[in-house]
């Protein structure tokens, strides 16, 4: 009896240790959240891995020309280059192409691999379309739509300016950002530029609705110590 009563214990105790190894373990789903990819990823058109580097070649040329504002220089196609580093990212590297409103920006991971690829108007303005993040190894590990809270496209930004504010985005002095949190909650675009506004000259900050594109502000800078007016604003 005692004999049969350890066969049925065993029995009972390998029975639970075939379904712990059934069950998913929590590693794996804590993996699973961590590489969580904010859009689908596309195997046709998104790039899922990466083997670009900023390589050793690279490092020394950067060494050998960088001043105090990294090293800018421009490439055989007529792109602008400009490259710096610090204390927090290792390299990174931005690109300008020949009479292109967008840079280009990359980082790289402390061994040379590629962190990330993204593309801003101009080398301070709103990021445009997907910024992609890799980890050391290549993989991409997250992937995000900047491009998607506004129903108000950058193209129909793009011609509001063109049109109706009569700027030249190459030539002019003007900077495009844009924001999700600021008017309400609601996705805005802010044109920032200096020349007339109504046949007044100064320095304007225009507001426009991210959903419909809407007039919603019109501020105009007054003097050096950055005072502003509020000469437009949607009741």
């Amino acid at each position: 009896m005692k004999r049969f009563s350890i066969i049925i214990l065993m029995l009972i105790v390998n029975s639970c240790h075939s379904q712990d190894k059934d069950k998913p373990s929590n590693k794996t789903t804590s993996n699973s959240k961590k590489n969580n990819i904010e859009i689908p990823i596309n195997q046709k058109n998104m790039q899922t891995h990466t083997t670009e580097e900023f390589t050793e070649q690279e490092i020394q040329k950067y060494k050998k020309n960088k001043t105090d504002g990294g090293y800018q220089y421009v490439d055989l196609n007529g792109s602008k280059i400009l490259e710096t580093d610090d204390d927090f990212i290792l390299f990174r590297r931005d690109i300008t192409p020949k009479y292109s409103l967008f840079t280009t920006n990359k980082e790289y991971h402390s061994n040379k691999k590629l962190w990330t690829k993204y593309e801003t108007f101009g080398e301070s303005g709103f990021i445009k379309g997907i910024r992609y993040e890799y980890d050391e190894k290549g993989k991409l590990i997250k992937a995000e739509d900047y491009d998607k809270p506004f129903k108000f496209t950058w193209e129909q930004v793009k011609k509001y300016i063109e049109q109706d504010l009569k700027l030249d985005l190459l030539k002019d002095d003007v900077n495009v950002n844009n924001y999700t949190g600021i008017e309400g909650g609601k996705p805005t675009w802010e044109i920032n530029f200096k020349g007339k506004y109504k046949d007044i000259f100064g320095v304007y900050y225009i507001t426009l609705d991210g959903e419909n594109g809407e007039l919603l502000k019109v501020i105009k800078i007054l003097g050096r110590d950055g005072e502003s007016r509020v000469i437009f604003e949607k009741k």
